[in-house]
């Protein structure tokens, strides 16, 4: 029995002794202590396996996190699929306006990252995406009245990214006003009444008292405005070929656990938060979306393959969604 023991040890040791050392900086709003970084634990033991041993270097603000992948003192980004569109427009489009409405389009999706005409598109000379973490719907978090018509959102103050032309294109054609904000100091301005309106998922906003914290008349419509999510985007020369196949492939086999958790995250909200909306003003709104979306994907902004992908998948999900009408 000792025998089998030492020969287990020494195995563990020369897997690790053979494994590449590579560090991902990775932006957690909560730190290590996040649901982010807990589950990039799995996968750090998952690529152990594969001969490559990652140190995860944690930022709570993404900005510092992308800024040190840049500069090359990591080889892995994880940050969000709006701030990682830069590296890859497939995966980037994951972020794109009313395109994933739910988890569990987003689970769909993660079940094909190892699909050939999917992961052609994740990997290019300089980068290569090899996953995903589902963080849930963003929804539009108002600390103002409530509004139950798109008409209410004129002039309203509206949390948008920067660099992100749908995000001011859509807040602009309800006639609200736009303004800039980062994942750093979203909370911090919609807490001091700087913006009306903040997008959010349920996950960022989870630590907090809304009523509370935010105002007694915080309210969450509960209507799906983008999807939120986590890419994983490594430097694909840093690691062993295949690398990015086989992390992907963890990605595909844990997608209901993953979805699971983004779903549990938003049931964790409490019901007396969210506000509804007509089905008439929905219909509207996402006939608005829409038609502002398709102008991006025809000037290529949004990649076309990925959108028309969602399409379908939408479709099967709910076929009386407008874009699936004949």
């Amino acid at each position: 029995m000792r025998k089998i023991i030492c020969m287990i040890l020494l195995g563990l040791i020369t897997t690790a002794s053979w494994a590449v050392e590579q560090t991902w900086c990775v932006f957690d709003p909560l730190s290590t202590q996040g649901d982010i970084s807990r589950r990039l634990q799995d996968i750090r033991l998952y690529a152990l396996q594969n001969q490559v041993q990652l140190k995860l270097q944690t930022f709570k603000n993404e900005s510092e996190a992308i800024q040190a992948f840049d500069q090359r003192k990591c080889s892995g980004l994880v940050a969000s699929n709006f701030n990682t569109y830069r590296y890859n427009r497939f995966m980037g489009t994951t972020g794109g306006i009313g395109l994933i409405p739910n988890n569990r389009i987003a689970r769909v999706f993660l079940q094909l990252l190892n699909n050939s005409n999917i992961e052609k598109r994740m990997i290019s000379s300089n980068y290569e995406v090899v996953g995903m973490i589902p963080i849930g719907t963003a929804y539009m978090i108002m600390n103002t009245q409530q509004i139950s018509k798109v008409s209410q959102l004129k002039n309203k103050t509206i949390g948008i990214l920067a660099d992100n032309p749908p995000q001011q294109a859509l807040v602009q054609s309800v006639g609200a006003k736009p303004i800039y904000i980062d994942f750093a100091n979203a909370i911090e301005s919609f807490k001091q009444k700087k913006i009306d309106i903040l997008a959010a998922p349920a996950y960022g906003v989870l630590p907090y008292n809304l009523k509370k914290e935010f105002g007694e008349s915080t309210q969450v419509v509960n209507f799906p405005v983008a999807y939120f999510a986590v890419n994983v985007v490594i430097r694909p020369q840093a690691y062993p070929a295949g690398f990015g196949h086989k992390i992907r492939a963890w990605f595909v086999n844990n997608s209901h656990i993953l979805a699971a958790q983004a779903m549990q995250w938003e049931n964790h909200l409490p019901a007396y938060y969210w506000a509804d909306v007509s089905n008439f003003e929905k219909q509207g709104y996402e006939a608005m979306v829409a038609k502002i979306r398709n102008r991006y994907v025809d000037s290529g902004y949004y990649d076309a393959y990925f959108v028309e992908l969602i399409k379908r998948l939408r479709c099967l999900d709910d076929p009386k969604y407008l874009e699936c009408r004949r």
